[in-house]
């Protein structure tokens, strides 16, 4: 049939009486065409959403996490420990005599040496004394002399038997009698005159005077009877002593010979050296620190006892311990532990020691090995055994390293490209 033949016949239908029938069943069609149109267009995008996140849910995606590798601190550091500044000699002068002051020759700050007069005590009675001990010593001397001559004329005496050996024994003994008088005369006035010696204050050795305790007139005691009888207080100090509390666990990197370095604020930013001379040989039970002694020169005087500075050790640790940022750390009821990279990506959680903070990063002594992958700033999230997207993070002296490795290890993102 032709087209105008068609139309012909559409126009016959309308033009009919059941044409208000066709047009009826047109306006249906047409209606339920436009709700298909609207249903494809409104509700299919939303159906596509929920089946892509059921599709989601199903298979979340694995958790990005950024590790560290667990590596032995540096061998060589600085320890810095607070320390006082100590002369290498001091001493305290009393006089050994009684009497007055008759003068003082230095006074504080003065620097003497070895010998050197400090101060003369005057002591009248003590003359008077030496000379009497003198005067018996050369009476005791004549009846030693009288006693010498008439044993030797009984001795010539017995050989003719004029005299009995009873009277030769007698004078003998006489003889030997004055001989111990002598000897006794004798040591008295060694003494009489060392006291008198004692009269002149000298310095047992070269230093400082840092201190002075006597005017002229002053009446001054022998030994350490008066709480005030000192006359003088002498420090060395052309080298000092410097003296550290160590802790207990540098000690063993702390020996005797080493070298160190004394820093004091006040004097500017020059080190003085010096070295470990001895240690105590035992701990403080109150600190758990041992003593350490260093000699430091001064041969200058720039440093003066009784200082505080800090004393700087280069120690050398042949095995040192792992060493992770302080972030890595997980602190929880079960104590402080880290979360670990197996081979696969699975996380793992390990209990550690920590011997000793150091700022940013903390030596750990147990639970961890060399090159171990250690998760820094672990989410609360992280569970054991759960598959994780691990990168590598990048330190602060691998800057100019584009991948944010070290050179011979292979970047995180690489290795779990396949997560």
């Amino acid at each position: 049939m032709s087209v105008q033949g068609e139309i012909a016949r559409l126009r016959w239908l309308l033009a009919s009486p059941d044409r208000a029938a066709a047009r009826t069943r047109l306006g249906v069609a047409g209606a339920l065409a436009l709700l298909a149109g609207l249903f494809a267009i409104g509700l299919w995008p939303r159906w596509d959403a929920m089946r892509v996140a059921q599709a989601d849910t199903a298979t979340p995606p694995a958790q990005t996490v950024v590790y560290v590798l667990a590596e032995p601190g540096k061998g060589k550091h600085e320890l810095s420990l607070p320390a006082g500044v100590r002369a290498f000699q001091e001493a305290t002068l009393y006089a050994r005599t009684n009497g007055y002051l008759k003068r003082w020759l230095v006074d504080i700050g003065d620097t003497v040496r070895a010998g050197q007069l400090l101060a003369e005590i005057e002591v009248p009675e003590a003359e008077r004394e030496l000379e009497e001990a003198r005067a018996r010593m050369q009476q005791v001397s004549a009846h030693l002399e009288l006693a010498r001559v008439t044993a030797e004329r009984y001795r010539n005496a017995s050989k003719d038997e004029a005299v009995s050996a009873q009277e030769l024994d007698e004078k003998l003994g006489a003889e030997r009698v004055r001989q111990a008088d002598l000897a006794a005369a004798k040591a008295q006035v060694q003494r009489l005159e060392q006291m008198r010696a004692y009269q002149r204050v000298t310095a047992p050795f070269s230093g400082t005077i840092v201190a002075r305790n006597v005017e002229v007139g002053t009446l001054v005691q022998a030994g350490t009877a008066s709480a005030n009888g000192w006359l003088f207080k002498l420090s060395q100090t052309d080298r000092l002593r410097v003296q550290v509390n160590v802790p207990q666990n540098y000690a063993k990197l702390v020996k005797a010979g080493m070298e160190a370095e004394l820093a004091v604020r006040e004097l500017g930013s020059d080190a003085f050296p010096g070295k470990v001379a001895r240690t105590a040989g035992a701990f403080d039970p109150a600190t758990r620190t041992i003593l350490v002694e260093l000699l430091v020169p001064n041969p200058v005087g720039k440093l003066m006892p009784g200082m505080y500075g800090q004393v700087r050790f280069h120690v050398l640790d042949e095995h040192p311990n792992i060493v992770i940022p302080v972030t890595a750390l997980i602190v929880g009821g079960d104590g402080l532990q880290v979360a670990v990279l197996d081979a696969k990506d699975a996380v793992q959680f390990k209990k550690v020691k920590v011997l000793r903070d150091l700022g940013k990063e903390v030596e750990v002594s147990e639970g961890l090995a060399a090159r171990e992958r250690v998760i820094n700033n672990p989410r609360d999230t992280l569970e054991e055994g759960q598959h994780v997207r691990a990168i590598l993070q990048e330190k602060p002296a691998d800057k100019d390293n584009k991948n944010g490795v070290k050179p011979g290890d292979k970047p995180a993102a690489k290795e779990n490209a396949k997560t």
